[in-house]
């Protein structure tokens, strides 16, 4: 009777082993991929220090964006004041003149 080949096609056919060694060489396999994707999380600085670093790095240039759009509002709305405080102004000039040109040409009135 011929055996047939493993998927892999290697010829290696396995000795039978008991349900403890299965587990054992499966729990093995576990820690070496659990090793092997840590060390490639850490190469890739994707580790939980740097990963909370880069959240909170994100968190800060959101508020420091926020900042700046609250300061712009700010001098948005000053500028706004400025120029109501600058018409008021000028419209008090305004009546000024206007109370210098009737005082300047009333007769019996003197400044």
């Amino acid at each position: 009777m011929q055996q047939s080949q493993p998927a892999g096609g290697t010829g290696f056919v396995p000795q039978q082993m008991t349900y403890e060694q299965f587990q054992e060489q499966q729990r093995i396999r576990q820690e070496q991929e659990q090793a092997m994707a840590r060390e490639a999380l850490l190469r890739a600085g994707a580790d939980r220090y740097s990963d909370r670093l880069r959240t909170l790095l994100v968190e800060l240039q959101n508020l420091n964006a926020e900042i700046a759009r609250a300061e712009n509002q700010v001098q948005v709305q000053m500028d706004a004041q400025l120029r109501q405080l600058q018409a008021i102004r000028e419209r008090v000039r305004q009546a000024e003149h206007a109370m210098q040109s009737v005082l300047s040409t009333s007769p019996g009135i003197r400044q």
